[in-house]
Order: structure tokens, then C-alpha cells, then sequence
């Protein structure tokens, strides 16, 4: 067992804490949060992103950072075929292969999806020349924790992980397209950065039920399923903290 590691999520909480005390901890991070590191002072240890509409949007800033970054793993979803064209935002997005996506690199962590579970689970991860088979959740923070615990990690704070989302196209201009967003002006309120999922970006419309689903299943069956492992939120108001314990930031460093 290694020792702590952070979960770095991308809710408003985040602000409320001093994510620079954080550099010489573990920490993994996700999506666009990318665009806060020289704020922060340091590049996070794991970067995970696996949601298809974001990886085609980012994808050319993901490659730089494999390239340029001090982030030491990527994991990244293996996109599928039936991914292609599941948006017209992305109608004229052709690839042959995920290789034409993602750049080579040792850093690279492909995942390739076994199917799901109703009840997800964290030890069913098999990994094989930097290619790691697993189930899939909806859910960059869950699948966040996996890989921490893949990783050997058993001590795990969650730090931004709100789980607390208003739909984008009630306050602000999006362009709608199915489970597929386009956003027209910066003012994202689901972040901790108004740019995070701004002007022009596009992304997966988040389901609030649906990940609180995910993380009271999985916290419920915690004792009995992994007796070692111990996750604390430090996400101020999260709507996973009436089942997961909370402590102050500050107190546990």
C-alpha cells in the first residue's frame, strides 16, 4: 500500500482551497483542468480523461502536455467506433484509429473498456503494455479512483469533487446536440474556472443523479469490499458528503 493520494476535480469547491499546498503530494486530474497548472504551481501526477466528446476537443492540447508536461501517466479512454459521429458537432472529426488521436508515448495509458456493472468496482483492472482492461463508469472521478487504486493508492481525498451540476443550457449560451454541448461564451458555473468548458469548447452534459448514484453504490459496499481503503472528501458542500466523511482542507495536511 503507497501512501495518500488526491483526487483533483474540477467543481467550484476547488477554489476554496489552496490547491498549491498540494505539489509534492500524488494527485490526478481531468479534462481541461489543464488550464490552472501555472496557477497551481505544478503539474498533477496522473491526468485522466475519458469522456469522447471532450477528448475531441482537447485532444490536441492532451498531446502537448504528454509531450511537454511533467504529468507522469495518461489514461485515456480507447475511443470506439460507434464514438465517431455520435454528435454533428463533431461531424467532420474522422480518425482511422486512436492512434491518429493520441500521440505515441511511453506515458500513455490506454483504456480499453470490459463493459459495466451495475455495482462499479475498483479490482477488476488488468494492465498489459501500458494498455489497461477495465470496467467503465460514467464518471471521471470514480474511474479516477480506480487508477489511484490501480496505482497501489489507499488513502484517497477528494478535493473539487462537487457532484453538483446545473444543466449548462439553462444560464448560459450552449448549442445542444443530444448528450453533446458547444458552449458559445465562457460563465461555466459547473467549474472552477468560468473558461474551463468556455467559449467554443465542446463537452459531455454531465448526469448530477447519475454520479451520485455511482459513488453511494460503490461507498456502501467499501467496508466490506475493500476494508483497506479510505476515501475523505475535502469538497466543501458536495453532494457526495452525506455519505462519504468530510474534513477541512486544511486540517489533513
Amino acid at each position: 500500500m503507497k501512501d495518500r493520494a488526491f483526487i483533483l476535480g474540477t467543481g467550484p469547491s476547488l477554489n476554496k482551497i489552496d490547491v498549491t499546498k498540494l505539489s509534492n503530494e500524488v494527485t490526478i486530474t481531468f479534462n481541461r483542468a489543464y488550464v490552472a497548472f501555472e496557477d497551481w504551481g505544478f503539474d498533477p501526477t496522473y491526468y485522466l480523461a475519458i469522456d469522447g466528446n471532450d477528448i475531441r476537443s482537447l485532444y490536441k492540447d492532451i498531446n502537448k502536455l504528454m509531450r511537454e508536461s511533467n504529468v507522469e501517466k495518461f489514461f485515456l479512454i480507447q475511443l470506439t467506433d460507434n464514438q465517431k459521429h455520435e454528435s454533428r458537432h463533431f461531424q467532420d472529426f474522422e480518425f482511422k484509429s486512436n492512434e491518429e488521436i493520441y500521440e505515441k508515448s511511453e506515458k500513455l495509458r490506454l483504456i480499453q473498456s470490459i463493459g459495466s456493472r451495475v455495482l462499479p468496482v475498483l479490482d477488476d483492472t488488468v494492465e498489459s503494455d501500458n494498455v489497461i482492461k477495465t470496467t467503465i463508469v460514467p464518471n471521471a472521478g470514480f474511474l479516477g479512483l480506480k487508477m489511484l487504486y490501480h496505482e497501489g493508492y489507499r488513502k484517497i481525498y477528494l478535493c473539487g469533487m462537487d457532484a453538483r451540476y446545473s444543466n449548462d443550457d439553462t444560464y448560459r449560451d450552449v448549442e445542444v446536440d443530444g448528450g453533446s454541448y458547444k458552449a458559445k461564451e465562457d460563465n461555466d458555473k459547473n467549474h472552477f474556472r468560468p473558461d474551463y468548458f468556455g467559449k467554443d469548447i465542446f463537452f459531455g452534459k454531465p448526469n448530477q443523479d447519475q454520479i451520485i448514484r455511482i459513488w453511494r453504490d460503490f461507498i456502501e459496499k467499501v467496508k466490506i469490499n475493500y476494508p483497506d481503503l479510505e476515501i475523505i472528501s475535502c469538497s466543501e458542500n458536495s453532494n457526495l458528503n452525506s455519505f462519504i466523511p468530510y474534513k477541512e482542507f486544511e486540517s489533513i495536511l
